[in-house]
């Protein structure tokens, strides 16, 4: 059997043509969000890094996952203990959390750091690394709870997601060329100390950092949210990222 005749390779075609469609990122979003939900996969994120000698220019174009996970993850710096951020710098082919589990021998730093998941209802996930021309590195990361991660599942999702953070990209893109007559880029001030923030310091911390009071930091963080239409400061990293106003 082809995959072009399965329901794998049918789904997918689909998703493609309706994706094409799509120019507005919340709708591509959407989409995204319910075809991997077909899967099993009810988490995902979609972010592009700097690949070697480019300038910092990665981006979070697509998050689902909690922001308490997320707030925890960045203040226990766990990018430095991450086995999944290790195995990608080793191998840029796709693998599952499982891969890691069943392949490498992971320290109980490294166990915890996966098993910490199951927190939002995932016990697996699928990277997809997805290598552009000018050589920098985006991944595309869904993860649920026993989801369908067969073969044929993985040959479908690498396609999904390829062409998911594509049209995610483009429609940034766009959104970036109206964005200085829609949004309040932020101070140079904000910028700083939303970089701090996503490296998980609190505004104590921050505080004692850049010479200045836990309260001045706090405000900043929160006018920094407003620009950003986020409620939560968590959120507000994420949207940083999105507008390109922050770099990892």
């Amino acid at each position: 059997m082809s995959f072009a005749a399965d329901e794998y390779g049918r789904r997918t075609f689909e998703f493609i043509e309706k994706l094409q469609q799509l120019q507005n990122c919340d709708e591509i979003q959407n989409l995204i969000v319910k075809e991997l939900d077909w899967y099993g996969l009810t988490r995902v994120t979609s972010w592009s890094i700097p690949g070697p000698g480019d300038g910092p220019e990665g981006k979070v174009s697509l998050n689902t996952r909690p922001d308490g996970y997320i707030e925890h993850y960045l203040r226990h710096q766990y990018i430095d203990r991450d086995p999944v951020v290790t195995e990608l710098r080793r191998s840029l082919s796709p693998f599952t959390w499982d891969d890691l589990r069943q392949n490498r021998r992971l320290t109980k730093a490294e166990r915890r750091i996966m098993d910490e998941a199951h927190e939002f209802d995932s016990d697996d996930g699928f990277i997809i690394p997805i290598v552009t021309r000018s050589g920098s590195v985006a991944l595309f990361s869904p993860c649920g709870l026993h989801p369908d991660l067969s073969p044929r599942a993985r040959s479908a999702l690498e396609i999904v997601g390829t062409y998911a953070h594509c049209a995610l990209q483009r429609a940034m893109a766009q959104e970036r060329r109206v964005q200085p007559t829609l949004r309040k880029p932020l101070t140079p001030r904000e910028r700083e100390i939303m970089r701090w923030v996503a490296a998980g310091k609190t505004d104590d911390e921050i505080g004692e950092i850049l010479t200045i009071g836990r309260e001045t930091v706090t405000t900043h963080v929160e006018n920094a949210k407003v620009k950003l239409n986020a409620t939560r400061r968590t959120y507000a990293v994420v949207q940083a990222l999105r507008f390109g106003e922050i770099h990892l």
